[in-house]
């Protein structure tokens, strides 16, 4: 008889066998043991065939049930359905009553206007004003008999209106050269000097001008000379501060009076890089330019009071005769 066998079976048992060293000399082999810890294995093992159990899954959705339950009736246990939207409903009107309540600058309301509310800000005390007004109806009584000063009259003949423009990004070195071609000249000419102007806040000057020509205009009415018939039948040559002769037909044509530069606050910082790991700030600055636009009246009554000024001066002396001073009765050496 042949015994059939898998050869792999009989292979893999014979070398267990062969490498296997007898019972009497297995406890001089080096040994390993290994532990495992199952900490309450058992009583895991019971809930978890507990909880799976069809009577316990029947008794947690019982608990459930009665948990939404509880719940429902503890939020529709007021006297109406409808207890939510009245609280509601009152405590939106209680927080407008109370808004209304606060002033005005409180809630953001920073003016109003009523009528008396407006009185009240504008003249807050009457009687002061009142005081005030006869107070300057006497000073104007008890000084009409003196005659005006020469300020006075100026500024009751003579028109003016200054103008500002905003901080412009440059520097006041750069900028004072566009002022220095400006001054002096009428609003016109200067215009048109920036207009063909290569700096780059020729423009913002040209502006500026046309800003405050506009300005004067509306506010002041300057410059309507031609319009209301004002135009001189004669041009008249006159001399102005810087020695140059200009001829004069319209006396309310405007001219630069006066123009200046001032500094304004710095825009930015960058860092400039020098050597061996050192930096310094460089601040980017800002200028402002002021200009005073005045009309030819003014230069007209300048040019008179010098030609006047000069006609009324006496003739040099070389040698004046007036009492020698200053002499001692000995000598100085």
């Amino acid at each position: 008889m042949s015994l059939h066998l898998p050869a792999r079976r009989v292979a893999t048992t014979a070398s267990a066998v062969a490498g296997k060293p007898s019972l009497h000399l297995q406890y001089l082999l080096p040994r390993t043991q290994r532990r495992n810890a199952w900490f309450n294995w058992s009583r895991k093992s019971a809930q978890k065939g507990s909880e799976n159990s069809p009577f316990a899954q029947e008794l947690s959705r019982r608990e459930r049930e009665q948990m939404i339950a509880r719940k429902n009736l503890i939020r529709t246990q007021g006297t109406s359905i409808f207890d939510e939207e009245i609280k509601d409903s009152e405590r939106a009107q209680r927080e407008k009553e109370e808004e209304e309540k606060k002033p005005a600058a409180a809630t953001g309301m920073l003016g109003t206007k009523v009528k008396e509310h407006m009185e009240r800000a504008e003249d807050p005390d009457p009687r002061w004003r009142v005081r005030f007004l006869k107070k300057k109806v006497m000073q104007m009584v008890r000084n009409s008999d003196k005659p005006l000063t020469r300020e006075q009259r100026i500024k009751l003949t003579e028109k003016e209106h200054v103008s500002a423009s905003p901080h412009l990004p440059t520097s006041t070195k750069k900028l004072v050269h566009l002022s220095h071609q400006i001054v002096g000249k009428t609003v016109d000419e200067a215009i048109t000097q920036m207009r063909f102007s290569k700096k780059k806040m020729a423009r913002e000057v040209k502006w500026e001008l046309e800003l405050a020509r506009d300005r004067a205009i509306a506010a002041h009415g300057m410059g309507l000379g031609a319009a209301d018939g004002q135009a001189l039948e004669k041009p008249k040559k006159i001399q102005t501060k810087d020695g140059s002769w200009i001829e004069v037909r319209d006396p309310t044509t405007m001219y630069v009076d006066q123009s200046w530069v001032t500094k304004g606050p710095w825009r930015g910082m960058r860092k400039h890089y020098h050597g061996r790991s050192r930096t310094s700030a460089m601040y980017r600055p800002t200028a402002s330019i002021s200009v005073v636009l005045k009309e030819e009246k003014t230069r007209i009554r300048q040019h008179d009071e010098k030609v006047e000024k000069e006609a009324k001066k006496a003739p040099w002396v070389h040698l004046p005769n007036r009492p020698v001073t200053a002499q001692r009765p000995y000598y100085s050496w």
